[in-house]
């Protein structure tokens, strides 16, 4: 049986919810015992290697190092003849089926290093997303950071300090600064394609790596992104113990609440806001339609078999929100007059005079940057937990809400 804890302070980058079992604690410490010794013995026999690093493909002799529970887009292999570690990297944007990119790992400081190879373990980054910033942080590697993109809408402090600089957007990179900093590896995103500054990079002499956290469809499978970095930064250790926290925490409230509800009990939910008249919808295998499904949610928005949002007319949206319980992600908006003011319509819904309309915009910047969607991606669990004390308010009474708000 789940034992679910009340919480006395709500730290996210703690485990708060669930209490484990002496006999569970132990039988995960040892399976994580020989994940790291087997990960262990293949960094061993790459250290001395650089003069004589392979050139062969990773082909099906290579063994995976780490096997993933829920992410389909990244996987650790290594070889067990030359000891060498590679971090593949799969289909990383949408469209990309069949495209793959295997990164060496190369524990050789002095070694001139050839395109995909990382040096090992990378003491300086640069982070084009956000989210890459929040996984650092998350195995204590966050002093790493060195650039980021996007400087004013990232809330985590660490990257206010001086030394982080600004490194510009998507096709107007600042290459001078990047050259300047000789970051150890770029982490960067490909949208609907191959993102046009890692070639440029490669070609300076800056080693790049895709991070495809944005396109994983499962809460925990975007979670389980802080396997890569922990790999990357040497702190594997690190990142195993808090994923398998962060996956504790998410199973234990999921439980609960499969066991407290039934399809009569799910409120109906409605997401997000119009934009210039177009209302886009997830898809029913987005990450957002997940996280409802598991909080005891009713998606409005169903019939679209796909992860990607659809345009409705504000019109059809309008009739979905009539039915809502609950009204979530309102676009940029901050309170309920702001809603009202931007259409009058918005005035005259259930849902709004009754004051059940929540925003992800809890924990932000000045410039408008949401943590919800830095740090909430490493952490499920604690989005969670906002979603079901907001929709199923008795199951967790004692959860403040870190990354909602309700809109007054």
């Amino acid at each position: 049986m789940l034992i679910l804890c009340p919480v006395k302070e709500q730290n996210p980058f703690q485990s708060p919810y669930l209490c484990l079992k002496k006999k569970r604690f132990f039988m995960r410490r040892w399976i994580r015992f020989l994940i790291l010794a087997f990960v262990g013995w293949g960094w061993g026999a790459c250290v001395g290697g650089g003069a004589d690093r392979s050139d062969r493909e990773v082909d099906s002799t290579w063994v995976p190092l780490y096997e993933t529970r829920y992410a389909e887009r990244f996987a650790v292999l290594g070889d067990p003849t030359s000891g060498e570690t590679v971090l593949r990297v799969l289909n990383p944007w949408q469209g990309a089926e069949g495209t793959t990119f295997d990164y060496r790992l190369v524990e050789d400081t002095t070694a001139r290093l050839r395109t995909n190879e990382i040096r090992w373990p990378i003491r300086s980054a640069v982070c084009l997303s956000s989210s890459h910033v929040a996984f650092l942080d998350a195995v204590g590697a966050v002093g790493t950071v060195r650039g980021v993109s996007g400087r004013d809408f990232i809330t985590n402090p660490a990257v206010h300090r001086a030394e982080v600089r600004e490194v510009g957007y998507d096709n107007q990179l600042d290459y001078e600064t990047l050259v300047a900093l000789q970051p150890d590896v770029v982490f960067l995103y490909g949208l609907t394609g191959a993102n046009s500054a890692a070639e440029t990079l490669n070609r300076l002499g800056i080693p790049v790596i895709y991070v495809a956290d944005y396109v994983e469809n499962t809460p925990l499978g975007r979670a389980e992104w802080i396997i890569p970095f922990g790999l990357l930064v040497g702190r594997l250790d690190e990142a195993v113990g808090r994923f398998m926290e962060i996956e504790e925490n998410y199973k234990a409230i999921g439980e609960q609440v499969a066991l407290s509800t039934t399809e009569a009990k799910r409120p109906a939910v409605m997401l997000n806001a119009p934009y210039r008249d177009v209302w886009y919808l997830p898809g029913d295998r987005n990450y957002l339609v997940r996280l409802l499904d598991d909080a005891g949610g009713d998606y409005l928005g169903r019939g679209d078999d796909s992860d990607r949002s659809r345009p409705v007319s504000a019109e059809e949206a309008l009739l979905l929100l009539v039915q809502a319980d609950y009204w979530l992600n309102p676009g940029q908006a901050t309170s309920l007059a702001q809603l009202r003011a931007d259409n009058r319509r918005f005035a005259t819904l259930p849902v709004v005079r009754r004051g059940r309309v929540y925003n992800n915009n809890a924990r932000t910047t000045a410039q408008g940057g949401s943590d919800f969607w830095e740090s909430g991606a490493v952490r499920p669990d604690v989005v969670l937990a906002d979603l079901v004390r907001i929709l199923h308010p008795e199951l967790l009474p004692n959860h403040d809400l870190y990354y909602f708000r309700a809109l007054e």
